[in-house]
């Protein structure tokens, strides 16, 4: 199976909070030679500072560049009535593949978890839904045997593992069926997911460094030595420099593109000296 690169695209803002429409579709073509596809509005998108009608926009602007088919659009919202209202707004794009973050703020309970996306499943027929697993964002630890019967349901085409829940892939890799995918949100880990036989990593880092990452992906398909080893240190020492933030990466990205990058979501901000690193990265590696 060919490693896979799904770039987590984040939302340009200008400095006053607009979405950069233009440099969000600059982004998507620099990505268009290198990535298997893009993960639009997720948690690298700060999706919880979108309307539903932005994240549409979103939605159809990387289908005009990249094709509906190599689009995964995340549908996270706090209520099954959400999702639906808005995966109803994206489905005249031709978008079939969903990602779907677990329900968040108020705890439930596993048949809560499951019926979520029963609903979600059952309201979306021929739509290939991707339980998006992260629990430091949504509060909810999903066991494995939890994930068990979430794969089970029809339409399920995958899994997303971020934060505590990427660290666990030894555990949820067993409760995938035959064809599903398994994707890690932990950039630096792609050549573990391959040895595990998962798909491949969902990938902010990957926005700044596209070649760097599919360069990765192509040694690791030659078979795993000194050149995939070498890529992979590589790539472990962006993850780690841009990474750990949002603002990190922003900073990334507008080194290497000129544009403001700002963002909407209150977060940390970026040291001068970290910032420099991340421009000597990027003039080396972008």
């Amino acid at each position: 199976m060919t490693a896979q690169i799904i770039s987590a695209v984040p939302v340009p803002f200008l400095p006053d909070g607009e979405v950069d429409l233009p440099e969000f579709e600059g982004t998507l073509r620099s990505l268009d030679p290198h990535v298997h596809g893009v993960l639009v509005a997720g948690t690298t998108g700060e999706f919880p500072s979108l309307d539903d009608a932005e994240r549409v926009e979103l939605f159809g602007r990387a289908v005009d560049v990249l094709g509906a088919e190599r689009v995964i659009a995340h549908l996270g919202h706090a209520s099954g009535r959400q999702v639906l209202r808005l995966a109803e707004a994206a489905r005249p794009l031709g978008i079939t593949r969903f990602a779907l973050l677990t329900p968040y703020y108020l705890p439930t309970d596993d048949d809560g978890i499951v019926a979520f996306f029963r609903t979600v499943t059952e309201a979306l027929p021929g739509a290939r839904v991707y339980p998006y697993l992260f629990p430091e964002r949504t509060g909810l630890d999903v066991a494995p045997d939890v994930l068990r019967r979430i794969m089970e349901l029809p339409g399920m085409a995958g899994v997303k593992l971020s934060g505590g829940a990427a660290a666990r892939l030894d555990e949820y890799a067993p409760c995938l069926r035959e064809g599903q995918e398994l994707y890690s949100g932990d950039d630096s880990t792609l050549p573990r997911v391959v040895e595990q036989g998962g798909t491949g990593v969902v990938s902010g880092v990957s926005t700044a460094f596209p070649q760097t990452f599919a360069a990765l992906a192509r040694a690791l398909d030659a078979g795993p030595g000194p050149a995939s080893d070498e890529l992979q240190a590589t790539a472990v020492r962006l993850v780690g420099l841009a990474g750990p933030t949002i603002p990190r990466l922003k900073a990334a990205l507008a080194a290497r593109t000129g544009a403001a990058w700002a963002s909407r979501m209150s977060q940390p901000g970026v040291a001068d000296d970290v910032r420099a690193a991340i421009e000597e990265a990027v003039a080396r590696h972008g």
